[in-house]
Formats: C-alpha cells, structure tokens, sequence
C-alpha cells in the first residue's frame, strides 16, 4: 500500500512537470529570456535599433552551452542591426525571426543537456 502511494505520488508529479509550458521548464536561462524579449520589443518599435542592441548584449551574456544556436542567434542579429540601420524593415524582421527561432532552439538545447 506504501508503495503505490509512493508511486502513484512520483508518477502524479512527473505528469505535472512534463506538462509545464517550455518557458517554465527554461527560466534558468535569464540571458536567452531577456534576449527574446528584446527581440520580440525591437520587431514592434519604430526605433529597433535600442532593443537589438539589448538583444545581442544577453546573447553575449548567456552561457555557451547552446550548441551553435546562440552563434547563429548573434549572427542573426548582427545581420538584422545592419538591415535597421540601412532602413530594410522587410529584411530585419527576417533576421529578428531567425534570431528569436534559434535562441528558443539555443535554450531548448542547453535544457536536453541537464
């Protein structure tokens, strides 16, 4: 009897972590979250320049375990801070895509890892 109750209390909690959204299971990540965030601001604002620079900072900030995403996300924005300031809006939201996709594929990464 002791045992199925210690069973069924680790199964029960097992299914409650598995079904927390991503960005619960990946709040260890500040960098990578605040990136995001900057990321999704700068797509929005008329003057993106501010956030994408904000962006690239926590990229810089976070830690390397991404496996090539936080490389590829920087790049990205690198890429999208250059369409800004030449004033291609079509082609940075592009760039500002790609960095948000590989920074949630970065932490995605980093948390398989743990």
């Amino acid at each position: 009897m002791m045992k199925t109750r210690i069973l069924a209390t680790i199964f029960s909690g097992l299914i409650v972590f598995s079904l927390l959204p991503s960005h619960q299971l990946h709040a260890e990540q500040p960098q990578m979250n605040e990136a995001i965030e900057q990321l999704e601001l700068a797509r929005k604002s008329e003057h993106p320049l501010e956030h994408l620079k904000k962006a690239k900072h926590h990229l810089e900030e976070a830690k390397h375990d991404k496996h090539g995403e936080r490389v590829e996300a920087l790049h990205q924005v690198d890429e999208a801070i250059e369409a800004a300031r030449k004033g291609e809006h079509k082609r940075m939201e592009g760039h500002i895509t790609r960095a948000i996709h590989e920074t949630r594929e970065g932490k995605h990464e980093a948390g398989r890892r743990k």
